[in-house]
Parts: C-alpha cells; sequence; structure tokens
C-alpha cells in the first residue's frame, strides 16, 4: 500500500488507540503509542524527549480530549526559563497584602482532589502537560512535586505525603485554599524535552522517577497518512481507556505494596527475572545496578501492557518487547558519564540484548562497526532480541566515541 489508512489495517478491535490516532492526522510508530499510554497508566508522570516537531505535544492533548471533549481535564503549561522555585507552579503567600497568589496549575490540581474526592471510580482524569519542561533546572522548581510522586499512595489513593502550600488558617478560611493537599490518582504529569543549548539536561535523579519516551523515529514514507477524520469507528474506546486506566479497584494509579509484591512474584514466574537479575550483577562492579523501584516499576509496566493489550487498546509484537521497552526506560537513564565510565557497562547491557545470530565481537565494537549497523539497522535490528534497548545503547556508544561523553536523554 503507498498510505497507511485505516481501511488495510485489518482487526478493527487491535491497537485501537494507534489506529485513532493515525485517524486524526497522526503517524506515530506503533510501538511508540503503546510504550507512551503503558507508561503512564504504570506511573502517571512521563516524560517525552526527541526530535522537535514528532508530536511530543499532540499525543497527550489528544488523549485528553478523547477522554473529555470539553477539555476541562487537559493544562497546558509551559516552562519559563528564569523559574528557580516552586512558586510559579504553586503559588505563594503575600504577607503585604495577606493574600494567597494563587496559580492557573493550583486551581486545576484542587479541582482534580475534588472531583477524586467526591466521584471516586467515577472521576475523571486529569492531564498535566509541562511543555519544555527543560527549559528550567528540573530540580528546582519541580523538586515538591518529584517527593511527593515518589511517596507512594494511600489506602484512598492519594499521595502518602502532601504538597504543602502555607500554614494560615486564615487565608484557607478567607479563600478557600488548603494549607497542604495531597495528589490524587486521576492526576497525569507528561513533561515534553527538547534537547539543546537553551535547555538543561536532566540529571539521573529525575529520569529514575519517570518514565522517559523518545520520539526519533521519522516515516516520512507514510506521511501523510490517509486516515481521515473519521472518529465512528472508535466508538467504545473512551469507555475502554477510561474503564482501563481507572484501573479493578477504581483506584487509578494507586499500587499498594502488597500489589507490588504480587505482580513481581508473577514476574519471577518468567525468564525475564533472571536477566534482571544478571544484568544487575553484571552492571554492579560499575556502580550502575538499579533498586527495587526499578524492579517493581519493571513489572508493574510488563503487567499493565499485557492487560491493556487484552483489551485491544494497545499492541506489542511480543512478550520480548514489553521487557524490551521497560528495559529502556528503567535501566538505560543511570547512564550519565564519560568513555571511561560508561563504555564497559554499556557494552554488557548491549550483550544482554543481543540475540544468537550476532556475528560481530561486541567486546571489540567501535566507532565505525556501531554506524554501519545504525545505517542498516532495519536489518540489523533481527540481530539483536531486545532492539529498543540496543538501538539506544549504540547511539550512547557512538556518542561516546564522538565526543567522550554520553546520557540517556
Amino acid at each position: 500500500m503507498d498510505k497507511l489508512s485505516i481501511s488495510t489495517l485489518g482487526d478493527e478491535k487491535v491497537n485501537l488507540l494507534w489506529k485513532y490516532l493515525l485517524s486524526k492526522g497522526f503517524l506515530y510508530p506503533k510501538h511508540l503509542v503503546s510504550q507512551f499510554y503503558v507508561a503512564l497508566k504504570t506511573k502517571g508522570f512521563v516524560i517525552l524527549s526527541g526530535l522537535t516537531g514528532t508530536g511530543k505535544t499532540k499525543i497527550t492533548q489528544e488523549l485528553a480530549e478523547l477522554l473529555d471533549p470539553s477539555k476541562e481535564n487537559f493544562l497546558f503549561l509551559p516552562i519559563r526559563p528564569d523559574w528557580r522555585d516552586s512558586k510559579a507552579l504553586l503559588g505563594y503567600y503575600n504577607p503585604l497584602t495577606d493574600e494567597y497568589h494563587r496559580t492557573k496549575l493550583l486551581g486545576f490540581l484542587l479541582r482534580a482532589v475534588e472531583d477524586y474526592q467526591n466521584n471516586r471510580a467515577n472521576a475523571k482524569l486529569y492531564f498535566l502537560l509541562l511543555d519544555e519542561m527543560n527549559l528550567a533546572h528540573v530540580e528546582y522548581y519541580f523538586a515538591d512535586f518529584l517527593s511527593v510522586l515518589e511517596s507512594g499512595r494511600d489506602e484512598n489513593g492519594f499521595s502518602k505525603e502532601p504538597l504543602r502550600l502555607h500554614d494560615n488558617d486564615e487565608i484557607a478560611k478567607k479563600q478557600g485554599i488548603p494549607k497542604e493537599f495531597k495528589l490524587p490518582p486521576n492526576l497525569y504529569i507528561i513533561g515534553t524535552v527538547n534537547m539543546d543549548e537553551t535547555t538543561y539536561a536532566f540529571s539521573p535523579k529525575v529520569l529514575d522517577r519517570a518514565f522517559v519516551v523518545e520520539f526519533h523515529d521519522v516515516d516520512l514514507g507514510n506521511y501523510p497518512p490517509a486516515g481521515g477524520n473519521s472518529s465512528e469507528n472508535f466508538e467504545g474506546l473512551r469507555d475502554s481507556l477510561l474503564c482501563d486506566l481507572r484501573g479493578s479497584n477504581g483506584k487509578f494509579l494507586a499500587n499498594r505494596k502488597k500489589e507490588i509484591n504480587e505482580v513481581v512474584n508473577e514476574l519471577k514466574t518468567k525468564e525475564y527475572w533472571q536477566i534482571l537479575q544478571d544484568l544487575n550483577r553484571a552492571l554492579e562492579p560499575y556502580d550502575l545496578h538499579f533498586g527495587y523501584r526499578v524492579v517493581d516499576e519493571i513489572a508493574l509496566f510488563f503487567k499493565n501492557a499485557k492487560e491493556s493489550e487484552g483489551k485491544g487498546i494497545v499492541k506489542f509484537e511480543s512478550h520480548d518487547e514489553i521487557f524490551d521497552l521497560a528495559l529502556l526506560m528503567k535501566v538505560l537513564p543511570k547512564f550519565h558519564g564519560n568513555r571511561k565510565k560508561l563504555e564497559k557497562p554499556l557494552k554488557e547491557v548491549l550483550k544482554f540484548c543481543s540475540g544468537e545470530s550476532l556475528e560481530i565481537s561486541i567486546d571489540n565494537l567501535g566507532r565505525a562497526e556501531i554506524v554501519e549497523i545504525l545505517k542498516n539497522w532495519q536489518v540489523q535490528k533481527n540481530n539483536f532480541r531486545f532492539k529498543h534497548t540496543a538501538k539506544k545503547v549504540l547511539h550512547m556508544l557512538r556518542q561516546l566515541y564522538e565526543i567522550g561523553f554520553a546520557s540517556f536523554s
């Protein structure tokens, strides 16, 4: 076929979210849509990085609008380079006027809290999009959010730790702004990232607390897609997404430790558990091994991917691809440094990604060989069991050989 179109895509009840975006005129790799959706479902904090103009903002906008056509559940917030603390996000108490300066984001967050308190499993899903998140130091203006997001969830689904605003009783009475509040589980935070000389690099600490999805693949041969604008083929998709994201317990992102342990124990019955153990041991001498939270999130991603795939919302090539994407997002973000620090551990990861048919010696792999593999990736990718992680490792190794330094983002 010359162009991708809905009429040529076979079973209409498979990979519905990708097909819906295609019908709206947006062309994304199939695995990327599935990766983004399951990452959002698993963590609720996702960073979208990569080439400018590849649809990082649009994919979030389209998902939010699909779930709520009124668009009341979506807030687009451009980041300013002069932000040094959380005042621009959450506001501040002004002692001169004896009032709390309220921001648009604070109102949005309090609305999400109120919705969940009143409606629980029937609450809307709220999407906060932080555009060009790294125009300012994320560790400065977003520090409070990072701490709260990692505090875990209580029995009702809220974050265990609150965002603290002020300690003035009168402000709470007069303006209706609480002293503190906990983040609800129906809130999803997405940050877009463009890397150039005007932006700041993310620290591994920030990347470790999110799922990072990279938008690098461009398919000019199929652009623009001939999908048209007919959404009548997707009747019921909104209800399927709402049901899937709300979860069986109606608590959205809330995962108690007992539930997480059950998911991890399920992963331990599969061969991927041994791969995780062996990989962690291989990385330990280089101080790049990972902790329990990474394992928890890989297990949750694997479980959620199979669950959403079973409902026809997303589609992966295989269980290998699910595990591959989880490795890519949760293991590689720790890799940040010079050639002396990263060359050997990156090659260790590449060995775990390779298949039996790989004829090249990874230990002797140099820049010329890497460039050749990447030039012929459509053929060479078949030599790797975990091709997405392998491709990223090869790009990072190429960076090491060219400039002596590499990082995940």
